[in-house]
């Protein structure tokens, strides 16, 4: 068995301060299966000791960094410089490429990010000062780290801050700590039935806190491989626009039996199921992010596509329900997770508690143990909980009828 030596003893001794349970599972996936195939990228594939060693490689040199942001696409060097960040014990904080400027240089500086990795630096600089530039190499790939002029805060904890647009369009962030997304993780991958046979796939944006922690963190609990492709083969093109061809071209080159999907991607896996294109290694597709039809979810059903619908916010750390191949309910969004617990107001809003924020950044800390969702939902007999919709939606008609609006926008869409 090949021996993995582990990095020098400052970065041991940041393993020991954060005990991050996705560190030891890296480091244990690389002394016992350092061959394995980890991650597979469109140019690129890594095994788990060329991972462990990208990894300890990158956070050995992040020493004087306090919070580091990524603005990067879609590849094995995003989910390298993610994992550094947790190893050097820094906070991180991914900047979703799809902002806009102003909505880019508010995290920016919202965030006091000292130290940024990108592929468009040009981009960068022309909306921040920046003080050093210096090309680095990270998974094969040319990227540039950026020293900004933003003050250091060595106070901070080993923690992600997820930045939401919300319905004003100025990011709020949104702080987790790092515990508490280990333990959705672990408990999606519990939850998921995830085993080291799983090639989970990457579509959506590695910023996008449901796609990091379940198509990230949850394959890296369970062993299983990670398949992250650059986003022009993936044939998603922007926010909107699909290459339906280069799209089914993908799937049955990687041949993925999980992946995450948005009401609009489902609807095209449903289309290439009936004209029986999809390849037949699907085991689970979660859906989520948005209100899904019930038209859509038939549809999916007929076709016996593995779909099993969930439901969360970033408050919460992204998941707090998911319907599971054990246990599923039509038109429910699961049951909570294994850590979860949920109580429902007397005027039907939903309380999470369990791995909840810290609060929103430079804003007042959240102690409360309970999250106010501002969502509407009831809990059946069997422990399913069903959402109904936002509870300042509420339209009331002339007839003095409550309704929510959710469903019948989901069902247009």
């Amino acid at each position: 068995m090949n021996s993995v030596p582990l990095w020098n003893n400052a970065i041991n001794k940041n393993d020991q301060k954060c005990m991050s349970k996705l560190v030891r599972k890296l480091q244990q996936l690389a002394a016992t299966t350092p061959e394995t195939p980890a991650v597979i990228g469109t140019d690129v594939v890594l095994d788990w000791k060329a991972m462990h060693t990208a990894v300890g490689a990158l956070a050995s040199n992040l020493g004087s960094t306090s919070t580091l942001g990524l603005h990067l696409h879609n590849s094995p060097a995003w989910i390298i410089a993610d994992l550094a960040a947790i190893q050097a014990g820094i906070r991180n904080i991914p900047l979703p490429t799809f902002f806009s400027n102003e909505q880019l240089l508010h995290a920016i500086t919202d965030g006091r990010i000292d130290t940024l990795i990108t592929n468009d630096p040009d981009r960068i600089s022309a909306i921040t000062k920046v003080s050093n530039y210096k090309d680095i190499t990270i998974a094969g790939r040319q990227l540039t780290r950026l020293q900004l002029e933003n003050s250091h805060d060595k106070t901070l904890n080993n923690d992600k801050v997820t930045y939401t647009s919300g319905t004003t369009g100025t990011p709020r962030g949104v702080v987790l700590p790092l515990d508490h997304i280990e333990t959705v993780a672990q408990s999606l991958a519990d939850a998921s039935a995830a085993t080291g046979n799983d090639r989970a796939l990457a579509l959506l944006p590695l910023s996008t806190l449901l796609e990091n922690i379940g198509s990230v963190y949850v394959p890296i609990f369970a062993g299983a491989q990670i398949i992250v492709p650059d986003p022009i083969e993936t044939g998603l093109l922007g926010s909107s626009h699909i290459d339906v061809q280069a799209f089914r071209v993908m799937l049955n080159k990687y041949c993925p039996t999980t992946m995450i999907l948005p009401p609009q991607l489902l609807k095209l896996v449903c289309g290439l199921a009936a004209q029986q294109q999809l390849p037949d290694s699907l085991r689970c597709l979660a859906v989520g992010g948005a209100p899904v039809g019930a038209t859509l979810l038939q549809q999916a059903e007929s076709l016996d596509l593995p779909v099993y619908q969930g439901y969360g916010l970033s408050e919460a750390c992204s998941v707090l329900t998911v319907n599971t191949p054990e246990e599923r309910r039509s038109g429910s969004v699961g049951k909570p997770l294994s850590h979860v617990n949920i109580r429902i107001a007397d005027d039907g809003e939903i309380y999470a508690g369990g791995t909840i924020f810290q609060g929103y950044l430079n804003t007042a800390e959240h102690s409360a143990e309970e999250l106010a969702t501002g969502d509407r939902g009831y809990i059946d007999n069997d422990g399913f909980l069903f959402i109904t919709g936002r509870k300042k939606n509420t339209i009331i008609t002339d007839y003095g009828r409550n309704m929510a609006p959710e469903w019948l926008e989901s069902e247009l869409q």
